[in-house]
């Protein structure tokens, strides 16, 4: 398991974590998505199976609710995510996790972070997965 996240004992939420079968003939090494201090809800590692030359970017992402500051923080968080899809646009990106949105499906209501969502799905030719 590779996480990143809080200290343990600190009883303040965040951090995500990825979990990967150890395979043969396959490197996994995490990628900085900015500040890594202040990066704890955003995990970005590329997989890559070494004898077949493939790739593959794993980001999994935990986005804010709600609160006074949770706009800023995911405008932070999307400009990470941003990053990522535009560094590594030649290679497979899944970006997984708990992105907090509500994007209309089952008749329910879009929230900001729904928009926030499906702006980045659109303007990064994403697909959105139930």
């Amino acid at each position: 398991m590779i996480g990143k996240g809080g200290v343990k004992w600190q009883k303040k939420g965040g951090g995500v974590g990825l979990i990967v079968k150890n395979a043969l003939n396959s490197k996994l090494e995490e990628i900085c998505v900015g500040n890594e201090l202040k990066s704890e809800d955003i995990l970005a590692m590329r997989y890559e199976k070494v004898q077949a030359n493939k790739c593959i970017i794993l980001v999994v992402c935990y986005m804010t609710t709600m609160g006074p500051l949770a706009q800023e923080e995911n405008v932070k968080k999307y400009t990470k995510l941003e990053r990522v899809a535009q560094k590594f646009s030649r290679f497979p990106v899944i970006v997984m996790g708990d992105m907090n949105s509500h994007v209309g499906i089952l008749g329910e209501k879009v929230n900001e972070n729904g928009h926030k969502l499906v702006d980045f799905c659109e303007g990064y030719e994403f697909e959105m997965g139930e």
